[in-house]
């Protein structure tokens, strides 16, 4: 099974968090959260720095956010194109 957030899943394991406490604390469903730690939706970017500050403070966000997926990788090809054809 492909993990979209490693560091993410791991540190909720390693920490014994519950994902629908998560949830319910960041004020989405429980349905959404996995949704979105699936990949299937991305978490927005208000979502990832309220999970970071309620259950992660000593891990930098875009760390514990980082996708493994298709989509990383375009965000990725994307800061590179724009680094390499500047305006």
């Amino acid at each position: 099974m492909n993990v979209t957030y490693p560091t993410l899943e791991s540190e909720i394991a390693k920490r014994g968090i519950k994902k629908t406490t998560m949830a319910k604390r960041i004020g989405i469903s429980p349905r959404s959260f996995y949704n979105k730690l699936s990949g299937s939706v991305s978490f927005s970017w208000d979502e990832a720095i309220a999970i970071t500050k309620m259950f992660f403070p000593d891990i930098d966000p875009t760390h514990l956010f980082y996708r493994t997926d298709k989509v990383q990788d375009k965000v990725q090809h994307d800061e590179v194109y724009r680094e390499d054809h500047p305006k």
